[in-house]
């Protein structure tokens, strides 16, 4: 494949839903591509500073639309009623600004990015993606960042389904896929209504597969043994991807180079690391106190990147607090691992050989916490019901030497990020041939 295709790489969400889009298109535009990154406004400084050259913004920003004072109040009222129109309105008003942007970017008569020989959509904007990829005429590849389709390995109950068989577990993906598409299937029929398409015949993930799009699959095989081979060439799994070195350097983000951390590292053991990524929390200070407790009565340090606070803790040696973190640097000097179970957050700590426990609180998070317990490497609880003693009895798993050694030979399986994202770079490309 010749360098100079025009590739747009649309991606929405937290940053945990965005920077693998952002290592991909890196690894593109390092193969000679013009590449353009469309992001949430509140991302755009993010995926600036990683090094992309042309980032546009999309939609309405992520991160303020869910932890404003309004937010915050809404989703702790009482009256279910009350969160419930709230989350509505949230939705509608990001559907609005999503598709309005899409079509400014892509089909108005001026369209930055009209002129694409291919697009690459991220899993909040698939069905956008592909409609707006036959509006174009041109090719499409999907990027995954869990395996949440049809597969005989895992079914699509979790834990419910782990004895079923190959067959069933399919079945029940195709139920959820119509139960989805009936649920929700009405808002893709009106952008695509809107854009001057046919309406589509049935769930997205059926006319995936019938159109042949490719489904690159951007987490390990080693959490999930067994699925390369049940999926194929078309959901080809090419491992966890991360950012370069000199990506990260351009970050303002917390190192052990950083001199008080530094010497707060070198005056005792190891920590516990613990974060819950950009993912809202409506009472920080309640999650720090419960991990805090725990950690603390277990007689370990810990190494907080949760809230506003910074630096050490006047009140505690042994008690330490940072901001974003590069976990590649950070991780490695901590003894385990707490935190939500994003994707790239668990890639991460896992490639550092850190056993870990997933507090999930939404989205895919549950699945990965699922699977770290299943190979041996930590456990999993949900976040809003987790107390400071169960946290104690899941802490001495994490030190239990079966499961470091467990986290340990898992760390040495995992694909490495830059053949990851040089694979998946790869499949993009071909979609061109």
């Amino acid at each position: 494949m010749g360098a100079g295709l025009r590739i747009a790489v649309v991606m929405y969400g937290s940053r945990g839903d965005i920077q693998p889009g952002v290592c991909l298109a890196l690894e593109l535009r390092r193969r000679g591509h013009s590449v353009a990154m469309l992001v949430p406004p509140n991302l755009v400084e993010f995926a600036r500073r990683a090094g992309v050259a042309e980032v546009r913004e999309l939609g309405a920003e992520t991160e303020q639309a869910w932890s404003s004072a309004e937010a915050t109040a809404s989703m702790k009222a009482r009256n279910p009623v009350t969160r419930v129109r709230f989350a509505l309105s949230n939705v509608r008003r990001g559907f609005a600004a999503f598709d309005a942007d899409l079509r400014r970017l892509f089909l108005a008569g001026d369209a930055p990015c009209g002129d694409v020989d291919v697009l690459v959509a991220g899993p909040l904007c698939q069905d956008r993606g592909v409609a707006v990829a036959e509006a174009l005429g041109v090719p499409i590849v999907v990027l995954r960042f869990a395996p949440l389709s049809e597969n005989g390995v895992l079914g699509a109950i979790p834990g419910a389904s782990d004895g079923w068989s190959p067959e069933w577990k399919r079945r029940s993906w195709r139920f959820a896929d119509r139960v989805t598409w009936w649920a929700t299937g009405w808002n893709e029929q009106s952008f695509r209504t809107r854009i001057g398409l046919p309406k589509a015949a049935g769930p997205l993930p059926l006319r995936l597969r019938a159109a042949g799009i490719p489904q690159v699959q951007a987490y390990d095989e080693a959490l999930i043994p067994g699925l390369a081979a049940d999926w194929g060439e078309h959901k080809p799994i090419v491992g966890f991807l991360d950012l370069p070195p000199d990506s990260r350097a351009r970050l303002p983000e917390t190192t052990p180079a950083d001199a008080e951390l530094a010497d707060w590292l070198a005056d005792g053991e190891p920590p516990v690391f613990v974060s819950f990524g950009s993912m809202p929390l409506t009472d920080p200070d309640a999650v720090i106190g419960t991990f805090r407790t725990a950690c603390r009565r277990a007689g370990h340090r810990v190494l907080f990147a949760v809230g506003e606070r910074r630096g050490p803790d006047p009140a505690d040696a042994g008690v330490y607090f940072v901001g974003p973190t590069d976990h590649s640097a950070l991780l490695p000097r901590c003894a385990a691992a707490i935190h939500h179970g994003g994707a790239g957050t668990t890639a991460a700590t896992l490639r550092a050989g850190l056993p870990t426990l997933i507090c999930s609180i939404t989205a895919d998070q549950p699945f990965w916490g699922q699977r770290v317990r299943a190979v041996g490497a930590g456990g999993t609880r949900r976040l809003r019901t987790v107390t400071a003693d169960e946290v104690r009895a899941e802490l001495r798993t994490l030190f239990d030497p079966a499961t470091r050694a467990a986290a340990a030979a898992l760390a040495g399986t995992l694909v490495p990020a830059e053949k990851a994202v040089a694979r998946a770079a790869e499949l993009v490309e071909e979609q061109v041939r």
